[in-house]
C-alpha cells in the first residue's frame, strides 16, 4: 500500500514538473514569437506596436495609430535608431483601413521618412503592417510622430499662394505661352502638382544657384531644375549599348559629379526621390516617342523602371507638361532661357538603330527634338527635389524667390 502511495505521489510531482516546464517553455516560444505589445502616447495620439517597436529580423510588424484628441491630427511613421546597418535591407508599409501601400524601399542609414503627413480624424484607428525581407543583421526602430507646424512647408507654402486651376490648353497638343498656373494631376506617390506656361512666381534661391520649381510631387517633396546649364557638357553615353538604363549612363555619372562638387553640403534639405528610367520600345522606337510624338498623352507616372537618387534630369513628359511640344518652337514658357544656347539633355529615350541613339532633348528656340546622337556632348539642366519639411520665405517671383531657411 505504501509502495502504491510512493509511485502515485512521484507520479504527481513529475506531472507538476512536466506541467511546469511546459508552461516556462510556452511563455518563452510567446515571447520570442509574439513580443510584448510596446505603446506609445504622443499627445492626442496613442500607437500600439502589436509586434514590438524594435524591428530585429524579416517579418511582419504591427501597429495601429488612435487618435483619442476632439480634431484632427497629421502624423509621420519613420525609421530610427539604425544599426548594423545593410544596404539590402528593404520594407514595404500597407494599411487596411488608411488606404496606404507603399512601394518596395531600400532601408537607408539615418532617418527613413516612411510616409508623412498622414491625416487622421478624431476617435480614429488606422491599423499598419511594416513588412522587412533581406534583414540579416541590422536593427532598427518604427516611430510615429505628430507632423508639427505643416503649413510651413514648402509645398504647403506653394498650395496656399496659387489657386489649383485647369489647363488652359491641351497638354501634349498645345504649347503654353500664357500663365497657366498651377495645375493638378496625378503621379505614382499621389496628387502632383505642376507649373505650365510662363509662370513668373516658381523661382527659387537655393545653394547660390536660381531654380525653377517644376512641381510638387506627389510625396509633398518640390521638384527644381536649373535655370541655367551646368558649366560643362555631358554624352548620354560612349556607347551604344548600356544606355537604356539612365542611372548606368555617363550622363547620370556627369550629373552625380556635379551633385559632389556643387550641392553635396545642402544634402540635408535635399530628398532622396524616384526618378523614371524608360527603356520599353517597339522595333526602333521607344515608348516615349509613341506616348509623346504618336499618341500625345504625356504621363506623369513610370511606365518603366523607377530608381532614387538626388539628383537627375526632367522626363520629356515633365517637359510637355511645362508647356513644350515635339518640333515646335516656344520661348514663352519657364523652362525657356534666352542665355541657353545650346540643346539641353532631358533623360527619356526617342529612338535608335544598328548604329546610333538618340535621347529626346529641348533645344535654344525651347522645341523638343530628337535628332542629337547620345554619344555627342550637349548641356544638361541638373533637377533636385527639396524635402518636403523645407520651409521658406519669398514669393516666388525673381526679385523675390523662395528662400529656404
Amino acid at each position: 500500500m505504501r509502495l502504491v502511495y510512493k509511485r502515485s505521489l512521484t507520479f504527481i510531482a513529475l506531472l507538476i514538473i512536466v506541467i511546469a516546464c511546459i508552461g516556462i517553455g510556452y511563455l518563452f516560444y510567446d515571447k520570442v514569437i509574439h513580443p510584448e505589445t510596446d505603446v506609445a502616447v504622443i499627445d492626442e495620439l496613442s500607437v500600439n506596436y502589436l509586434d514590438g517597436s524594435s524591428v530585429i529580423s524579416d517579418g511582419q510588424y504591427r501597429f495601429s495609430v488612435t487618435n483619442n484628441g476632439s480634431t484632427d491630427v497629421n502624423y509621420r511613421i519613420t525609421l530610427t535608431d539604425i544599426k548594423g546597418m545593410s544596404e539590402d535591407v528593404t520594407y514595404t508599409l500597407t494599411s487596411s483601413n488608411a488606404n496606404i501601400t507603399s512601394e518596395e524601399k531600400h532601408l537607408e542609414d539615418g532617418q527613413n521618412i516612411v510616409l508623412d503627413n498622414i491625416l487622421i480624424g478624431t476617435s480614429d484607428t488606422q491599423n499598419f503592417t511594416l513588412k522587412v525581407t533581406n534583414n540579416t543583421s541590422t536593427t532598427f526602430r518604427i516611430n510615429v510622430d505628430k507632423t508639427q507646424d505643416v503649413e510651413e512647408y514648402f509645398y504647403m507654402t506653394l498650395l496656399n499662394q496659387n489657386e489649383i486651376k485647369e489647363a488652359s490648353t491641351l497638354v501634349g497638343e498645345e504649347i503654353s505661352t500664357e500663365d497657366e498656373g498651377l495645375i493638378s494631376s496625378s503621379d505614382d506617390d499621389g496628387t502632383t502638382y505642376y507649373f505650365r506656361g510662363s509662370a513668373i512666381n516658381n523661382y527659387v534661391s537655393f545653394a547660390g544657384l536660381t531654380w525653377r520649381i517644376v512641381r510638387i510631387n506627389g510625396d509633398g517633396t518640390v521638384r527644381l531644375v536649373l535655370n541655367d546649364t551646368a558649366e560643362t557638357l555631358a554624352n548620354y553615353n560612349t556607347e551604344n549599348e548600356d544606355y537604356e538604363t539612365f542611372n548606368q549612363t555617363d550622363l547620370f555619372t556627369s550629373l552625380t559629379t556635379y551633385y559632389d562638387s556643387t550641392l553635396s553640403s545642402y544634402d540635408k534639405y535635399i530628398a532622396n526621390t524616384r526618378f523614371c528610367s524608360e527603356s520599353g520600345k517597339t522595333e526602333n522606337t521607344y515608348n516615349a516617342y509613341t506616348r509623346i510624338v504618336t499618341d500625345k498623352i504625356p504621363t506623369f507616372n513610370c511606365l518603366g523602371e523607377r530608381y532614387t537618387s538626388k539628383i537627375g534630369l526632367l522626363s520629356v513628359d515633365e517637359i510637355v507638361f511645362a508647356g513644350a511640344l515635339y518640333g515646335k518652337e516656344n520661348t514663352d514658357y519657364y523652362l525657356y532661357n534666352e542665355e541657353i544656347e545650346n540643346l539641353w539633355w532631358t533623360s527619356s529615350l526617342s529612338k535608335s538603330d544598328e548604329e546610333h541613339f538618340y535621347p529626346f532633348l529641348v533645344n535654344e528656340k525651347g522645341e523638343l527634338v530628337d535628332n542629337i546622337n547620345g554619344s555627342l556632348y550637349r548641356n544638361f539642366r541638373p533637377v533636385i527635389s527639396l524635402n518636403r519639411n523645407v520651409i521658406v520665405t519669398g514669393s516666388g517671383t525673381i526679385d523675390n524667390p523662395y528662400t529656404v531657411n
